[in-house]
């Protein structure tokens, strides 16, 4: 937990960082030219997913830190690794950065709110969150990161365009360096852990892709927009959930939940894309 704690916000700053950087202007603008599929987006991943996660909570019974657990996972924006798995599944990335990166510019806002909420409202104990303050480092080390990569992106956009790829692979293992590190200090407890949690958040996994490809199927029109918005809601920021979840509590069992999730969506991942490669 402390490697997490002092070395998390600084990784998590590099992935957002390297989402930023994704993101130009005219992309973003291009979006909301067709506003309904942005729309449809941000709508599964800000209102659809906390209610799966609220949903969840109150009808299966687990400890209140794997409660929290699971609701923090759903309330934070897509991970980074959305757009490159939109990519290789032909899908709608301009769409997919956007929605990424709104929802990470906005979490300074979202998350502490919802925490609040769940705090107030649900858990009958209030957090120790401190919540302008708990704003400013959300601010500082997730959402400052992509405005800066947004900058750099439009500053020097042909040395950007060029190192793109390897920026985005250099974020995903710092994405596994994090987990595997929260992993392998509770290496013990780890089976004990995905005894209490494993089932419900393998159910949490197929209920994040139900509700987004039926709200897809409904609602888009567009196949690449659809799987867009299905990878966003499917694949979590896990790293920036560890990171915020280590400054507000000290015990592991909060982060395991996330750690959880953060293993089996991209086994997931893999079955979606491999079974649309079946399909061709």
């Amino acid at each position: 937990m402390e490697f997490v704690k002092i070395v998390g916000p600084f990784g998590v700053f590099f992935i957002m960082f390297a989402l930023g950087l994704n993101l130009s202007i005219k992309r973003f603008l291009d979006v909301f030219k067709k506003p309904k599929n942005f729309i449809v987006g941000i709508l599964c991943q800000l209102l659809i997913l906390p209610m799966i996660g609220l949903m969840v909570i109150s009808y299966f019974p687990m400890d209140k830190e794997f409660q929290i657990g699971v609701f923090l996972l759903l309330i934070m924006p897509s991970a980074a690794m959305s757009n490159y798995a939109t990519r290789i599944a032909n899908g709608n990335v301009p769409l997919s950065i956007c929605l990424t990166s709104v929802c990470a510019l906005f979490s300074f806002i979202t998350v502490p709110l919802y925490l609040n909420f769940f705090s107030n409202f649900l858990y009958n104990e209030s957090f120790d969150l401190q919540l302008f303050v708990f704003s400013i480092k959300t601010f500082l080390f997730i959402t400052l990161p992509v405005f800066i990569g947004i900058f750099f992106r439009e500053k020097f956009n042909n040395f950007i365009k060029k190192y793109t790829f390897a920026l985005d692979r250099i974020a995903f293992i710092i994405f596994l360096i994090i987990v595997f590190i929260a992993i392998y200090t509770e290496k013990d407890n780890l089976v004990t852990y995905f005894d209490d949690v494993g089932v419900i958040m393998s159910l949490i996994l197929f209920l994040v892709f139900a509700s987004s490809f039926v709200i897809t199927q409904v609602f888009i029109h567009d196949l690449p927009s659809k799987r867009a918005i299905r990878i966003e809601a499917l694949l979590q920021n896990g790293a920036m959930g560890f990171v915020v979840g280590a400054l507000i509590f000290s015990e592991i069992q909060y982060l395991v939940p996330i750690t959880i999730y953060a293993l089996l969506q991209y086994c997931f991942l893999l079955f979606y894309l491999g079974n649309m490669q079946l399909k061709k």
